[in-house]
């Protein structure tokens, strides 16, 4: 959407020359250049992409998921001016301060996250999971209690199982912060038991036991990442570093 409106404003037409070249209504345009993302499907937005005769590119090598889309605009250095601009047109449209918080994390401006967090959880009762975000925001900050609140607050309300096991994936790298691999540990199993399907949970600890030179219980969780999720690339880069990391061990041995 961001590119199509871009494509747009280079050509400078308005919202009607648009509409009439796309093919589309005049309101419609005019909720694509609003980030309206709720009004278009992925199948429409690539009609558009093609008549405008604009290049699009497919990036499997993130997951095909929406994280992807996030990566790529804050890889851009586009994702918050463009968030910003959504949000100046409809300060009341909560997805817009999720995704510009999102963004926010990944630079590092970890406090003007937690503020984007917040408003989008007051706009839309709905996104009470964003409190995982926050949490996170939280722990790059050090406030390490302010995390744990967030994240009890969530696991005290029984949501779904991937949530809950969320909430504690978050809790565990609050105690691995401050030096208490033990509470990091319990916390793990209560994601596991939360969620004993869920690759996520086993790839974290993984990460938890590869930090620690652990190497064999890594081994074992990222293995099972792959048993659940056999196309997960990241975990078989992890296994092939710690096959690195311990023929390196061997050898100074």
């Amino acid at each position: 959407m961001l590119r199509i409106s871009r494509e747009i404003e280079r050509r400078d037409w308005t919202q009607a020359q648009a509409a009439e070249f796309l093919g589309v209504t005049q309101p419609r345009i005019s909720d694509l250049t609003r980030g309206l993302t709720d009004n278009f499907t992925i199948d429409s937005l690539v009609q558009l992409i093609g008549l405008l005769g604009m290049e699009l590119k497919i990036d499997t090598n993130r997951g095909g998921n929406h994280e992807s889309v996030f990566a790529w605009l804050d890889s851009s250095g586009e994702a918050i001016p463009y968030f910003t601009k959504v949000i100046a047109v409809n300060p009341q449209n909560a997805q817009s301060y999720r995704k510009r918080g999102q963004a926010y994390h990944q630079r590092g401006q970890y406090d003007l996250a937690i503020g984007d967090y917040t408003r989008a959880m007051e706009l839309d009762s709905g996104l009470q999971y964003l409190r995982i975000n926050r949490a996170q925001s939280y722990v790059c900050l050090g406030q390490f209690s302010a995390a744990f609140l967030d994240c009890d607050f969530l696991i005290a309300q029984k949501p779904d199982a991937m949530t809950c096991s969320w909430a504690y994936i978050t809790r565990a790298s609050a105690q691995q912060a401050q030096g208490n691999e033990q509470g990091a540990l319990a916390e793990y199993a209560n994601a596991i038991k939360a969620a004993p399907e869920s690759p996520s949970v086993y790839f974290h600890r993984g990460i938890f036991f590869e930090s620690m030179h652990n190497f064999n219980a890594a081994i074992k969780d990222f293995s099972m990442v792959l048993e659940l999720e056999p196309t997960n690339v990241q975990a078989k880069q992890h296994l092939e570093d710690i096959c690195k990391k311990r023929g390196e061990h061997d050898d100074d041995e």
